[in-house]
This record gives C-alpha cells, structure tokens and sequence, in this order.
C-alpha cells in the first residue's frame, strides 16, 4: 500500500478505516568503499515497504535525505542540517495529522536522525497536535543486535556495517559486482560524539566505524530484513492498540 500510487479518493476511503501510516526515512551518506550511499534509506523503505504490505498499511514516499554532517568529508554524502530534519519532519508529520493520520510511525535506517526527529515529535505534542507519532530504527532493536552478534560476532561494528551492507547486497546485487572485497584491519580509536565532517575522517579514514563490512553475504541480508519486518510487525500492532487522547 504506497501512498504515491493512490488517488485522494482512495487515501479518503482509507481514512474511513484507518489512521495509521509509515514514513521511511533513511540517508545520503558514505558506507566506506564496500557499501552503497544510499544504503540507510534503502533498508528503511525495503523494511517499511513490506510491513505495509503484510499489514496492508499505507507507506508514504521515502525521506532519502537525513542528518548526515559527521560524514560530510566524503564525497557523495548529502546532509540536512538538524534544525532543517526537524522542521521537515514537522511538516511532515503536521501535513498527514491535517489529512486525518493520527498514528504515524518512522522507520528509520540512520542513526544520525534519531535526535531531531524526536525533537520534532516532542516539538508537536509541546504545540498540542493530536495522535501517535513514533520512530522505529530497525538497526536498535535488540532482537536484531542478537541476529547480528551471532552471524558476525564482535565484527558488525557501528557503521557500513555487514549487517547493513547484507541487506543492501540482497536488494540490489548488481551494484555490489565492482565493491572490494579484501579485509582490512578493524581499528577502534577513541572519538567522540557529535563530530565535525573533517575530524570523523580523522578518526575513520575509509568511513568505517569499528565494522566488517567484507562479510556481508545476500543469504544475511534476507535473513536481517526478515526479522526486521517480523519485530516491527509486531510493534506496529501494539502502536495500532494504543489509545488516542
């Protein structure tokens, strides 16, 4: 169920019996010289897109563009700044309460957008706006850390992860047939957080954050989305229960 291929006659029938709807939100950013610039928001809208599916809940277009400034010293990466993610996210959010949503869920694939987006939520109920606004990151949830600890052992790291990067080689194969494949050596320096573009390339020279992005494999990538979609199922369902004041 895409909103961008419905009419509004068919948003209004659906209203009649719903008020939920996911929006993916992902990033234009680097995963080190093994993954896809676009692999955050490639995970959020392949996980949010077959929730809706089976749940037959509407999806709204994907938010590709997020919070990405740490890594903005490599090239390709496309940033928003936070008080521009907030506000977008505002007008997101305020646009589908006007239509009639009312339990609106993010699912999100980056971790740089987990603090304006909350912001923004938190902004809206301080301006009294009705309903249910959450957000999900797939990447956070236990269930899926466990997944990743087992197949990967202490190698997932936190960024351009195999974890992530399975996912994408499972989506989109042929983008990976020119990506390396030799394993380099996994450093653990001592940063810090929030950081500039320049001093996150200091600290990861090729973009990787502690990660083994080498071992990602298709077969992981299947078996991660589809926990994923299992674990969010269910958490949609109790989001769906919840009552509205």
């Amino acid at each position: 169920m895409l909103l961008e291929n419905l009419s509004y006659v068919e948003v209004e029938a659906y209203l009649v019996e719903k008020d939920i709807i996911l929006v993916p939100i992902g990033s234009v950013e680097q995963h080190s010289p093994y993954g896809l610039i676009g692999t955050d928001f490639i995970t959020a809208e392949a996980i949010a897109r077959e929730v809706g599916r089976r749940m037959d809940i509407l999806v709204a277009p994907t938010i590709t563009y997020g919070m990405s400034q740490h890594h903005s010293a490599f090239k390709g990466t496309v940033t928003l700044s936070p008080i521009t993610l907030i506000n977008l996210t505002k007008d997101i959010v305020n646009s589908l309460l006007n239509q009639g949503f009312r339990r609106i869920i993010f699912i999100n694939g980056h971790g740089g957008n987990i603090n304006a987006v909350k912001t923004a939520f938190e902004q809206l109920k301080y301006e009294n706006k009705p309903g249910i606004y959450e957000i999900i990151s797939w990447f956070l949830l236990p269930e899926i850390q466990e997944m990743e600890r087992d197949i990967f052992e202490d190698k997932n790291g936190f960024h351009a992860t195999p974890s992530e990067v399975s996912i994408t080689k499972f989506l989109r194969p042929k983008a990976f047939e020119t990506k390396p494949k030799e394993k380099k050596k996994i450093e653990k320096p001592d940063g810090y957080f929030p950081l500039s573009g320049e001093e996150f390339k200091k600290l990861y020279p090729d973009g990787r954050m502690e990660s083994a992005p080498w071992l990602a494999k298709e077969k992981y990538g299947k078996l991660i989305l589809e926990e994923a979609v299992r674990i969010i199922i269910e958490k949609v369902k109790e989001i769906a229960k919840k009552k509205l004041f």
